[in-house]
Parts: C-alpha cells; sequence; structure tokens
C-alpha cells in the first residue's frame, strides 16, 4: 500500500519547523495579529504531520502561549494526536503548553453563548450514576435553557459547555449515557463546576485506571465465531481486548473511515496474524502475550508503533498494531516471527476486502 511519509517522520519534521517558527507564532499573537492570519499560518505548519486537525490558541493566565490540539472526540485520532504531544522539545515547554485534547478551563460564572442561547454553571443540573463494571459515569442532565434547543443542537452545546469544566479528555475517557430530562429528580444534584471533581473521587474511590496513553485503555469483547467455509480473518475470533473499539466497529461493518483518515497522515491501523492450532488452548494467551512483548520491546522505545490490543481465534491469534514507521515495523515484526515455526502468518490492514501481506 503506497503511503507518501510516515507519520513518526511527518512528526520530527512539524517540531523541526515549529522550533523554527515559534519565535515568530509568538509575537504575532503578542500583537493581536488578525485571529485568521494566525491560524492559517500555524496550521500551515500543522500540516506537515496532520492532514487536517483541529486546534485553538491563547495565552494562559500565567502568561505562557497555549497549542491544544483536539480530536473532536475521535478515538483514532487522539492516539495520533497523543503521539504527536509525546515528542514536543522539552525545550519549548519553558514558553510553550501542549495539548492533546482540550484542557478544562471553565470556573464558576462561565457562561457560553451559542444558537441564540446563554448558558451558565446555574443553568445545569447534574445527576450523576455510576457504571462500575465499564468505569463510566451515566448523567441526567435538567436544564430548561438546553431543553429549549433542538436534539442535535442541545448536545452539541452541552459537550462543548462540559469540556469547558472537566476537559475533553475525561468527556472521552469516563462519560457514558447521556440523558436530558424535563423536570428534577430525587436525590441531590451536581453543580457542572463542582462535576470534575466528583469524577476524580470516583477514580479514586474504585479504582478506575488513570487516563495516560489512550492506546493502553482496554475493554475486552467476545464474538460468535463464523464456522462456515470461506471465513475471512478476525472471524474465528471468540474473545479479545481492544483500546480502540470504534476502529473494530469500522472493520467489521465493512467501514474503512478510521484507517482511510489515518493513512493521509502516514499512520497505519492494522493487525498480526499467526496461527495457533497448534498451542495448546491453555497457552495460546500467553503464547501470544510472550509474541506481543517480544515486538513492542523493539518498536515502542523507537516510536515505531503502539500495541491496541489481541484477540484469539480457533485458528489464528491476532494483535492489533497502531503504527507509525510502517517500513521499520514490518521489518521488526517479520525478523521476530521468523524464530517461530509457524506454516501461516502474515500482517493485514485494518480495511476490508484488502489482501493480507503474508510472510514467507
Amino acid at each position: 500500500m503506497y503511503m507518501q511519509d510516515s507519520f513518526k517522520n511527518r512528526v520530527v519534521k512539524f517540531w523541526n519547523s515549529f522550533s523554527e517558527e515559534e519565535h515568530q507564532i509568538r509575537e504575532m499573537m503578542d500583537n493581536k495579529v488578525e485571529g485568521e492570519t494566525l491560524l492559517n499560518f500555524v496550521d500551515s505548519i500543522l500540516q506537515i504531520a496532520f492532514n487536517k486537525v483541529y486546534f485553538e490558541m491563547g495565552v494562559n493566565p500565567e502568561g505562557k502561549y497555549e497549542l491544544i490540539l483536539t480530536p473532536e472526540g475521535d478515538r483514532t485520532r487522539l492516539m495520533q494526536i497523543h503521539y504527536w504531544l509525546q515528542y514536543a522539545p522539552e525545550y519549548l515547554w519553558k514558553k510553550w503548553n501542549f495539548y492533546s485534547t482540550k484542557p478544562a478551563h471553565g470556573k464558576k460564572g462561565y457562561a457560553l453563548k451559542m444558537f441564540g442561547t446563554e448558558l451558565s454553571d446555574e443553568d445545569i443540573l447534574i445527576y450523576p450514576q455510576t457504571d462500575n463494571d465499564k468505569s463510566k459515569i451515566n448523567i441526567k442532565v435538567y436544564s430548561p435553557a438546553l431543553m429549549e434547543l433542538d436534539e442535535s443542537k442541545r448536545y452539541s452545546m452541552f459537550f462543548i459547555y462540559l469540556d469547558q469544566f472537566i476537559g475533553e479528555l475525561y468527556t472521552m475517557e469516563y462519560i457514558g449515557f447521556i440523558d436530558f430530562i424535563g423536570e428534577e429528580q430525587k436525590g441531590k444534584p451536581i453543580n457542572i463546576a463542582e462535576f470534575k471533581s466528583f469524577i476524580d473521587d470516583t477514580i479514586k474511590t474504585c479504582s478506575w485506571s488513570k487516563f495516560e496513553n489512550p492506546c493502553e485503555i482496554y475493554s475486552g469483547y467476545r464474538m460468535e465465531v463464523n464456522n462456515k467455509e470461506g471465513w475471512k480473518l478476525r472471524e474465528d475470533i471468540f474473545s479479545g481486548y481492544t483500546s480502540c473499539m470504534p476502529l473494530l466497529n469500522d472493520f467489521y461493518n465493512g467501514k474503512s473511515h478510521c484507517f482511510d483518515e489515518a493513512e493521509k497522515n502516514g499512520v497505519i491501523f492494522g493487525f498480526l496474524f499467526f496461527e495457533n492450532i497448534n498451542v495448546p488452548r491453555e497457552n495460546v494467551v500467553n503464547f501470544r502475550g510472550d509474541i506481543e512483548d517480544k515486538i513492542t520491546a523493539v518498536v515502542g522505545p523507537f516510536g515505531i508503533a503502539n500495541c491496541l490490543g489481541g484477540a484469539t481465534g480457533f485458528h489464528f491469534s491476532y494483535i492489533d498494531f497502531i503504527v507509525y514507521d510502517f517500513e521499520a515495523f514490518l521489518l521488526t515484526v517479520k525478523e521476530i516471527i521468523s524464530g517461530y515455526n509457524f506454516e501461516e502468518t502474515g500482517f493485514s490492514y485494518f480495511k476490508a476486502d484488502t489482501d493480507p501481506i503474508i510472510f514467507t
């Protein structure tokens, strides 16, 4: 599959270019240069790494300049932006703050105007319900002001406002179902300005994983095996775990949006597969884990790829990856896999109806 340049190289080129231009960017911000001019200039630099990315800029109360990238709620974008953030040169942090998601800036009394509606923290009551099994907080929202809007505008305005108080990352990771209700409920509601503290207390009390790397927050899943002749890769899976469920949903629904958008940045989503029919059933998971450990020990520290999970099928085992340097990744994986006596093994893209790369 053709790719212009690896994401790893693109990120390196971006930070080199940004380092050369950041003094001019700060001057433009200090001189209150027209917003569109500033944003177009920074966007032209960001396009070195990203085909398209959403971002915001500003100066915080401590006088540090801020460049905030946002995945717009897309987990596959978040993984790429998180990678970008990891490689920000240390010396730039003296004058800059960089973010992979919108941070929480809202305080009590903060107001948002959208769609002809003004919303403040006093206009919202939140009734939280903790789902410990899924590490999520489901919320019921009472807000007469938001109920005046149609459903799409209501959710859009609420999510933007919620991000201001708990941060985009918390919204993505810890918020489950959201229901808007027409009347107040029994029980004590929470003001949105206090909601982040409630989430932090819940994370601590319930011992939930604290978010650090989006590639390392996993969910388990089970599937119904296809026993018919002519089954395809991954149709033999009966259990697995993943840090990127939207990618799997895309793949099994025959869609390729996640894959195609990432490929434009030089990122490849894909999976290694190898036969497990000769591995004792009680050892098949540990056997896959050993191979995964060997690969990640090489590709992780050098920024080549991250593991996104794995799965067990009745014929193959699978290890899923987000790959930032595809050429280096394939060389590494082929070398490690060559140490095993597999009859069938290879790598496939998370893209329906594409032929896998068979290792020989």
